[in-house]
């Protein structure tokens, strides 16, 4: 079974970690995070300014636990909330060694609750490469419905410009 949680100043240690062992799949897209786990340290007070963030409802960052052996896998954020017009992005990732057991899935069908109920915002969206199939894979069947592709939209760590994938979904 797989729970979601916010960060905590006690997670310094297992943030880190989890950043350090997928260092090299993170580069492309997750490359704040990265920098925000750089140390122990650093990640100590990353998480701080999650929380300061989170307080001031900007940004929510989630670890993916894993209640088998009770280990972050993995990290889901609630990012560039827009109050304005009710919507927030979604952006995800699992450890390179849990891929493929429905972890991810789940955790972002809680992530989903959370921001329709919790947060009561009326659109989730998320931008894929289109060449993640299973990112991809998982949108749509987290209920995302493709609005449309995004040409040379993101800037990869070798410099290249990439097609995103514009995934949206709507409040029940």
């Amino acid at each position: 079974m797989t729970t979601l949680r916010p960060i905590s100043t006690g997670d310094s240690e297992a943030f880190y970690q989890l950043v350090q062992n997928n260092r090299e799949r993170l580069a492309d897209y997750f490359p704040i995070t990265i920098e925000k786990a750089q140390s122990l340290n650093v990640a100590a007070e990353s998480i701080k300014l999650y929380n300061i963030l989170a307080a001031k409802k900007e940004l929510y960052v989630y670890l993916i636990n894993c209640e088998e052996n009770n280990r972050a896998v993995g990290m889901v954020f609630l990012k560039n909330i827009d109050p304005k017009t009710s919507k927030c992005e979604i952006a995800y990732f699992i450890d390179k060694n849990e891929e493929g057991r429905g972890m991810t899935k789940d955790a972002v069908g809680q992530a989903l609750q959370i921001a329709f109920d919790q947060l009561q915002l009326n659109k989730v969206y998320c931008r894929v490469d289109t060449k993640n199939e299973r990112s991809n894979k998982l949108a749509e069947k987290s209920g995302f419905q493709l609005e449309g592709v995004l040409k040379q939209e993101f800037r990869i760590h070798d410099g290249s410009l990439v097609d995103l994938n514009y995934y949206g979904r709507f409040k029940n």
